[in-house]
This record gives structure tokens, C-alpha cells and sequence, in this order.
């Protein structure tokens, strides 16, 4: 077989800085982020001084939103493109001194908020104060719970993942103003966690009561305004002058270009015409050649949250059959997937390796090892010896690097007998027609990161969960992952989190999590302030600064 230095020949020649869509890298709890000038080293940003307030910013994004509905919507591309105008409960922090990737939160919309002794109610004080953009039909009016209500309301008719978030929650009720109470079906110490997910943003009663079109508009509290989008070629957005951060934001605005272009970013960014380009994901090699080019521009490299996958149909022959499933998971080898077509990465489990509660890289190493004559074994237990021929589905959507590492899986199947015959789709056709409806019998694709273990399991392994797009349905699952929900101390729920994982790796084997990559963000010098968060919400955007005002 090929090593993994001649198939990175083969598979990566010639290619050049590739930025990512629909799901995007980023890190997780306990691992970082850094400015630096070098791939390898972690750099501090040098000194610019105090923030100066002024200056749009100007970036690019590969692909566009298809809708900025974020209940209808779970593509990268629509949090995307309105994280920074609307506003949750609670938010994730970031900034200088704060860990890339924390679950640590903050109040956004609420400014405290208290549990039960058994974590079933959970009640938020609201923000006093907050007003709405000043666009029709709200016209800057009082942001109060009853915008609470009618966004859970909405979501709770519609199908989706942030549906599973709140499955539990029984009631909600808004005494005043500006408290509400969440009452849940079962105990939930995480639950200041899930209202800080996007997908649980906070809509005005307008938008869920359908007196403005959800899907081309957006209207929130957050801190930039939509002033235009026009689909597939640009968005721009104002600072919101009434925000509630107290001098925020720094920016006058910024604008996002619709690139689809990887080569077309890369000369806007030598030209000065980009300031940011986000969602990198290819060598050191191409990387160190753009910044070697370009005076001033630094590189941000984040450890990866986005993981890759194998997604296996369990309700399809041949992989309705956990050996088969199994021997997939030992042909391929992961570890020079990574060396040979990402600038780094870690072995995943189902649930990233950095999170609370999950199992490190090396025991995922050791659960599933690369180990072809095994997979060999598997297929003829199941009554595969001589192997067999299917299609896999991919998307060109995610960039060319995912379909060169679809192409790595093909050879790696084919080292052990299975005949994969590649068919690429458009994002929109393999997210909206083949994955999420689970018309694959096998698929290659990233999974947008989620925000902790519980999100996880929940959403992609519980058998109702919103998620579930590989047709798992084990009842002893099901109940392992609704039990871990409700242990309190952490040394004993990282312990059954783990056990789960284990359980889903050895005895469920779909899909299977092969690694998350590190990301890098390239950043003129101009660019000050820049501390993301995986949960690609854009909230710190408010934190963004330009040297001089952008003068």
C-alpha cells in the first residue's frame, strides 16, 4: 500500500490555500489559539496599543447563506452570516485573557441567573433596557421575556436541531418583564450552557410571528446591524449604536464579499483589499508561502472542534451489520490522513478530544487502530470476503481538501476489498436531499462543531435525537446518555461520558469521528482584537479593532 507521503503527493498536488464552508474549524475546552508568523510556534500579537474606535473591515466567505432563518437553517453559513446581530441568554466568552474554545458563559441577554437544588428550573434575570435595531416592523422597541417565549414557542413547532437542545423543557414561563423560568423534565447542570447555543438566538416576536420575512431578513439586539444582504455576492453590516456592551462596537462595520474563489481570496488578501480571511485548512507549506508574501500578516492557528466523518447508514445493507461497520472504521488510516492533507490535527472520538468527558486521542488510537487484515477478518465474518461495491456521497461545498480526504477513504476501502465509486454533489443537495435525510448508504463529510459532550450524544446518538442521520437506534444507549444528564459530580459524569463513547465506538461504529483539524485564520496587520470562539456565533466581532480607526 501507498505511504502516506507519496499518497499526499498524489492527492495534494498543486494545491493552494482552500478555505472552508457549511462547517467551519475551530477549537475546543483546553485548547488554544495564538497569533503567530509560524505554523509551529505560538507568537504573541505584538502591542498595538489602546482600541481606537472606526473603520469597516473588509473579509470574504467562499459560500453564501441559503436563508437567514437560524431555527430553519443549521448550515454554518446562515449563523454565520447573522451571529453578530442577534443575541442569546447566555454567550460563550472570549477575548485576550480567556481560553481559546471555553464552556465557560457570561450573560448576554440575561444578566444572571440561578438553578433549583436539582437543576430542573432554571430562572434568568433579564437585561433591563435592550432595544431591538431600529428597522421596521420593531423599530427599536424594548427587547422583554415575551421575545423569550414567542422565539422557544417557535422553535418548539418546528423540526431541527435546536429542538433537541430543549426536548426537556416542559414549561416557560415570564412572571415580569424581564425574568424567565425554564422548567425541565429531568435535571440538566449544563442548561446556562445550551441557551448559549446559536442556534437557540433570540428573535423578536415580529420575526416569529411572521411580520417580516425571517429568511431575508434579520433583526436583533446584537452588535451590528444588516443593512443589505444580496445572496451570493455580498453582506453589509453597520454598528449598532444602541448596543448594550458598553463601547462596543469598535468598528464602524464590516463587510463579508461572497468569494467562491480560494485563489480570488488569496490575491484580495495580498492586495490589501481582505483583512481577514477565515476557515483555512490545508498545509504548512501553502501557508508558510502566503505569509512569507504578504508584509504584516500574521496567522492565527486554532486546535480543531470540526471533525471528519465516515457516516454509515444502519439501516442499509451491508451496514445494518456492525462488523462491516467495524472493518470500515480499521481500514482507514486516519493518522496519515492528517499528515498528508491537513497542517495538524487529533484522532476523535464522538466527542471531541478536548472536551469534558472525552476520551483522549491515544485511547481512540487504541480502540479503533488502523489494521486492515483485521477489517479483512470483520468482512468475512459478516459474509463479505471477497469484499463489495457501493457509491459514496460527498460535497464539493466543504472545498477541495474534504473531497481529496474522500478520495484517501476510496483507497484506504479499496485496500480491503470495498469498491467505492465517488459521487460529488453541491452543499445544498447533500445536505438538504442525502445526508439529513439519510438518502446515503455511505457519505464523507465534516460535522460543524458542537458545544459540549451532552450536545453530542444528545443530538447524533439518542435515537429520537435531531441529529440522528445514520438511523442509530439502540435502547441501551438511549438510556446511558438520558442518565448522564442527570449526575451532578463531575468526576463521575466525565467517567460515564466516557463509557458511552466507548460503548458507541465498539458496539455502534457509526458514524465514525476520524479526526478534527486545526484551522488557521490569516490577519492583516491592521486587524487588532480578533478572539474567536468555535461556536462561529461572530459575537466577538465586537471586539474587533483597526489600528489608526482603519485610516
Amino acid at each position: 500500500m501507498s505511504t502516506a507521503r507519496s499518497r499526499a503527493r498524489l492527492l495534494i498536488a498543486g494545491v493552494a490555500v482552500v478555505a472552508t464552508t457549511s462547517a467551519c474549524f475551530g477549537g475546543a475546552a483546553g485548547q488554544s489559539g495564538s497569533d503567530s508568523t509560524d505554523p509551529s510556534a505560538d507568537q504573541p500579537q505584538e502591542d498595538a496599543g489602546d482600541p481606537v474606535a472606526g473603520g469597516v473591515l473588509q473579509m470574504a466567505t467562499p459560500s453564501d447563506a441559503r436563508s437567514l432563518d437560524p431555527h430553519r437553517e443549521a448550515s454554518y453559513n446562515t449563523h454565520a452570516a447573522i451571529g453578530s446581530v442577534y443575541s442569546r441568554l447566555t454567550a460563550f466568552k472570549t477575548g485576550e485573557d480567556v481560553e481559546y474554545g471555553t464552556t465557560e458563559v457570561e450573560g448576554d441577554l440575561a444578566e444572571d441567573w440561578e438553578a433549583n437544588e436539582d437543576s430542573t428550573e432554571w430562572t434568568f434575570h433579564l437585561r433591563e433596557g435592550v432595544t431591538f435595531h431600529d428597522k421596521a416592523p420593531v423599530n427599536g422597541r424594548e427587547f422583554t421575556s415575551a421575545d423569550v417565549l414567542c422565539t422557544i414557542e417557535r422553535i418548539q413547532t418546528l423540526p431541527g436541531h435546536q429542538l433537541g437542545l430543549i426536548s426537556e423543557v416542559t414549561d416557560i414561563a415570564a412572571p415580569d418583564d424581564y425574568t424567565v423560568t425554564f422548567t425541565l423534565a429531568s435535571p440538566n447542570v449544563d442548561f446556562d450552557r445550551v441557551v448559549a447555543n446559536p442556534f437557540l438566538v433570540i428573535l423578536p416576536c415580529e420575526g416569529t410571528n411572521e411580520e417580516f420575512n425571517l429568511d431575508t431578513e434579520a433583526i436583533g439586539t446584537g452588535a451590528f446591524v444588516l443593512d443589505e444582504w444580496s445572496r451570493d455576492r455580498e453582506r453589509t453590516l453597520s454598528a449598532n449604536p444602541d448596543y448594550f456592551v458598553e463601547d462596543r462596537p469598535y468598528l464602524d462595520g464590516y463587510h463579508v464579499t461572497i468569494m467562491p474563489d480560494a485563489q480570488s481570496q488569496t490575491a484580495a488578501l495580498r492586495s490589501g483589499k481582505l483583512q481577514l480571511m477565515t476557515g483555512l485548512s490545508t498545509d504548512a507549506r501553502a501557508v508558510d508561502t502566503l505569509l512569507s508574501q504578504v508584509d504584516g500578516l500574521r496567522l492565527r492557528q486554532e486546535g480543531g472542534s470540526t471533525q471528519t466523518r465516515v457516516y454509515l447508514n444502519v439501516n442499509e445493507e451491508p451496514f445494518d451489520d456492525l462488523n462491516v461497520r467495524r472493518a470500515v472504521a480499521h481500514a482507514i488510516d486516519r493518522e496519515g490522513m492528517i499528515e498528508g492533507l491537513r497542517a495538524g490535527g487529533s484522532l476523535s472520538g464522538p466527542v471531541t478530544p478536548s472536551f469534558e468527558g472525552a476520551l483522549s486521542s491515544e485511547e481512540v488510537a487504541e480502540l479503533t487502530p488502523y489494521d486492515p487484515e483485521l477489517a479483512k477478518e470483520l468482512l468475512a465474518e459478516a459474509g463479505y470476503p471477497d469484499g463489495f461495491s457501493l457509491e459514496m456521497k460527498v460535497t464539493d461545498g466543504y472545498g477541495e481538501t474534504v473531497v481529496k480526504e474522500a478520495q484517501w477513504v476510496q483507497q484506504d476501502l479499496a485496500e480491503v476489498g470495498i469498491d467505492v465509486e465517488i459521487k460529488i454533489e453541491d452543499y445544498a443537495t447533500y445536505y438538504g436531499d442525502s445526508w439529513a435525510q439519510q438518502n446515503y448508504v455511505i457519505a464523507y463529510g465534516l460535522q460543524t462543531p458542537m458545544l459540549s459532550a451532552d450536545e453530542y450524544l444528545t443530538a447524533e446518538y439518542l435515537s429520537d435525537g435531531g441529529r440522528n442521520w445514520n438511523g442509530v437506534n439502540d435502547p441501551k444507549l438511549d438510556e446511558m446518555i438520558q442518565e448522564q444528564r442527570t449526575i451532578t459530580d463531575p468526576v463521575e459524569r466525565d467517567e460515564k461520558l466516557q463509557e458511552i463513547q466507548r460503548y458507541i465506538i465498539t458496539e455502534v461504529s457509526s458514524p465514525l469521528s476520524l479526526y478534527v483539524y486545526d484551522g488557521q485564520t490569516m490577519i492583516s496587520s491592521d486587524v487588532q482584537g480578533y478572539h474567536p470562539h468555535p461556536d462561529y456565533s461572530s459575537r466577538e466581532y465586537m471586539n474587533i479593532w483597526l489600528v489608526d480607526g482603519g485610516e
